[in-house]
């Protein structure tokens, strides 16, 4: 129950201030401030601070928290897990008065939640060392709607076996949300069957290198589970719309994804993986199913796989326009594109297998205006090396000078009056070595 667990921790300083306070409470309700400190405290094992609380009976109980603070146990570094500057709760009074806490709306302002897991499996929002069931002379019902405005969140993996600090693989910034129908309940038992829904949306959202903005999705809690469904979010001048989980339930956070993205920029995007000039312009549209395991290590997502098709229109290979045999090519490229630099494109398109560090395509098809070239190969994802082997083809029928042509390239032969030849590009994205056979 990970995030269940989380939700938990919050609900319990709410139970303890009107447990503290009481729905008579009027004046100074600060008095009872140390005192419900000093419980959550025992109760969750974690520091706990409280600026000020403030209770308000009409139109309706209103129970406001101010400068809510909790830290991050050990081994975790020094911190809070959760830092709420307001934290504003409409109860309902005639249960209250029965012993039972129901709220009607809890909003939490510019809250700050930030999300660490060791190599143990423990979070920060959690304490091995807590006292549990300890009894409690209020219970909690139904939380009818939490309102999240304005939020920061956070998530990210201590290094082992050092427990040094790990990079954020999740940032959502200036997030709000919206849940429904909580049964506090069910949480507490452990959330069997418990689903809590809603919708959230967030004004920049970053998943590894991958970066978005303006964010809209349709979210799911379980309690192993945090579920991202419809999402649609812009990337830079594209669309990137799917699914994305988040499973707690094992060790190491496991996530997947189902993604389609549309007019994104290729420099753009190779800008968030590597430095320097952009090594391919263009623009991409592809769908992918990626899954893997986020680790406790520098590199969290190195385990990344998946599969997918991609599409690159109208762009070029920058580091391939100054070799020989690219500018000789261009020479049988169609008309109108003696303009274009020699590894200019139509469409670059192709399958993708993501493995081992590895993209690998069983099949990918260039236009370079008039000469395709159909091949198979693979790029390396951290070293940016590349091996990719395949055929081009001239589309022009070259007539009378065909057999001088064909004399140029070694393996050419000459079909239906198109010259094919093989081809080798080896090297890395920086410096490519296309070689013609």
């Amino acid at each position: 129950m990970r995030i269940f667990g989380a939700i938990v921790l919050v609900l319990l300083v709410i139970v303890a201030i009107l447990a503290g306070v009481g729905y008579y409470v009027v004046h100074n309700a600060d008095q009872y401030t140390p005192k419900i400190v000093a419980d959550l405290e025992q109760k969750t094992g974690l520091q706990v601070q409280i600026s000020h609380v403030k209770v308000r009976l009409k139109p309706t109980l209103r129970v406001t928290i101010y400068g809510l603070q909790i830290k991050n146990p050990k081994p975790f570094p020094q911190g809070d897990f959760l830092d709420v500057p307001r934290l504003d709760a409409d109860v309902e009074e005639i249960p209250l008065i029965q012993g039972n806490i129901e709220i009607r709306s809890l909003v939490l302002d510019h809250p700050v939640i930030d999300f660490i897991s060791d190599p143990d499996g423990l979070w920060n929002f959690q304490n091995p060392t807590a006292s549990k069931n300890q009894p409690t002379r209020f219970s909690m019902g139904v939380i009818h709607s939490l309102e999240v405005k304005n939020g920061t969140l956070l998530g990210s993996n201590l290094i082992d076996p050092a427990d040094t600090p790990g990079p954020v693989v999740l940032d959502f910034r200036d997030f709000s949300a919206e849940l429904k129908e909580i049964d506090v309940r069910k949480v507490r038992r452990g959330g069997a069957g418990q689903t809590v829904a809603g919708h959230m949306q967030a004004a920049q959202a970053r998943f590894g290198s991958i970066r978005t903005r303006n964010m809209d999705s349709r979210i799911r809690i379980t309690p192993k589970h945090l579920i991202f469904r419809r999402f649609d979010a812009r990337t830079h001048s594209g669309h990137a719309r799917g699914d994305f989980d988040l499973d707690f339930g094992a060790k190491n956070t496991m996530f997947h994804t189902r993604l389609n993205v549309t007019g994104i920029g290729m420099p753009y995007l190779l800008a968030e993986f590597q430095q320097g000039p952009p090594k391919m312009t263009g623009t991409m549209a592809a769908d992918f199913v990626l899954a893997g395991e986020v680790k406790h290590s520098s590199n969290p997502l190195t385990g990344i796989h998946g599969t997918g098709h991609f599409t690159i229109r109208n762009g070029e290979l920058p580091s391939l326009n100054s070799n020989k045999k690219m500018a000789q090519l261009k020479r049988f490229r169609d008309p109108g594109t003696d303009n274009l630099p020699p590894s200019a494109f139509s469409t670059f398109a192709g399958d993708l297998d993501l493995k081992n560090q590895h993209m690998y395509s069983h099949r990918i098809g260039v236009n370079f205006y008039g000469i395709d070239i159909d091949g198979t190969g693979n790029t390396s994802v951290t070293a940016g090396t590349m091996d990719y082997r395949g055929v081009a083809t001239i589309q022009k029928k070259q007539g009378f000078f065909m057999d001088l042509l064909a004399s140029w390239f070694k393996g050419a032969k000459i079909k239906n009056g198109r010259m094919t030849f093989p081809m080798h590009l080896t090297g890395t994205m920086a410096k490519p070595k296309f070689v013609v056979h």
